[in-house]
């Protein structure tokens, strides 16, 4: 599954910001090897802004590029894949900017240094065929699900209803996925639930779209590319590497759809023909797959979803979380 199965899985489990200082501690007792790096990379193939990484891998680019990369790990969510990161020999990765601002904040010392996707891609919030709602006013007094408390399901939907002039008017429910979500709504416990690709696309006739939510929130740095300091400070030229092969593939798949999306299909273990059903609509958004540079609209907009899910009561600090400098000189 692709946005569906990441925004499930990045609200954060008791304990598991408790463990990132663990995590920390293992990385660094850990010696230095001298085999192939592991990439930790949460939700990669299974999210379609983690489609890079599979183009950079089968197209050869890491090799290119004179790095070895053994295998691309799918953490489970934003803090799974932390916790991956820090122990691995290679303190890179891929999370949700939620769960890197929520390991800064417990006094993890990484950094943000790319932007993965600006773009929340094809998700919606829908209701079922027969409902006479139609659009985000439409909403005032209903039951709108999402999975859980500070998730970036609940930080989209804050920030959509914000900007439509309908904050505190539509009461929000946790319904734990997106999956028991669907369920919710076919048994009219909430009247509307997040749904994406697949299911969008593929099964059209089962829910009606109420709005996309790239339409009331258009940027929003919800996914990046963070680096323990120790290794940025140690190992610069091997991090602005892997940020370069990133962003290879990023051209790459702009350059050439049909290939990008024959690489999807076979990664995402999908049958092309209905690959190509849904995948162009991704050429019409935006940033979905970023090329790794900051957006102050994108920061700014997390920055806000962050303090109207209750995480923060001031707003992000970025300088002392981005750091642009191991970007390509063009993108800082």
């Amino acid at each position: 599954m692709q946005i569906l199965c990441a925004l499930r899985t990045f609200s954060r489990p008791a304990g598991v910001i408790a463990t990132f200082a663990a995590a920390a501690a293992i990385w660094l007792s850990t010696p230095d090897s001298s085999s192939a790096d592991q990439l930790s990379v949460s939700q990669y193939a299974r999210v379609t802004a983690t489609l890079p990484w599979a183009v950079a891998s089968k197209k050869g680019f890491f090799e290119e590029a004179g790095l070895e990369i053994e295998d691309i790990i799918a953490g489970a969510g934003g803090g799974t894949t932390l916790r991956n990161m820090l122990a691995s020999d290679l303190p890179y990765g891929e999370v949700a900017m939620s769960a890197a601002l929520a390991a800064i904040r417990q006094g993890v010392d990484i950094i943000v240094v790319n932007v993965a996707s600006d773009h929340i891609g094809e998700m919606v919030l829908a209701t079922m065929p027969d409902s006479p709602l139609t659009s985000v006013n439409d909403l005032e007094g209903k039951k709108a699900g999402y999975t859980n408390p500070k998730s970036t399901s609940e930080i989209l939907l804050q920030i959509a209803l914000k900007n439509a002039g309908m904050l505190g008017k539509v009461e929000l429910i946790p319904t734990g996925g997106f999956g028991p979500g669907l369920t919710a709504l076919g048994a009219g416990g909430i009247d509307a639930a997040p749904l994406t690709d697949p299911i969008l696309s593929l099964e059209p006739e089962k829910y009606k779209p109420i709005f996309a939510f790239g339409e009331l929130v258009p940027r929003i740095s919800w996914l990046v590319g963070v680096a323990t300091r120790e290794f940025a400070e140690s190992n610069p030229e091997k991090l602005r590497k892997l940020i370069a092969v990133r962003r290879k593939a990023v051209d790459y798949i702009y350059d050439n759809p049909d290939e990008a999306a024959a690489i999807y299909a076979e990664v995402w273990e999908r049958d092309k023909a209905d690959v190509d059903k849904f995948f162009p609509k991704y050429f019409e958004m935006a940033d979905l797959w970023s090329r790794g540079n900051f957006v102050d609209e994108g920061l700014t907009a997390m920055s806000d979803g962050q303090q109207l899910v209750g995480e923060i009561s001031e707003p992000v600090d970025w300088s002392t979380v981005v750091d642009r400098s191991y970007l390509p000189e063009d993108l800082q």
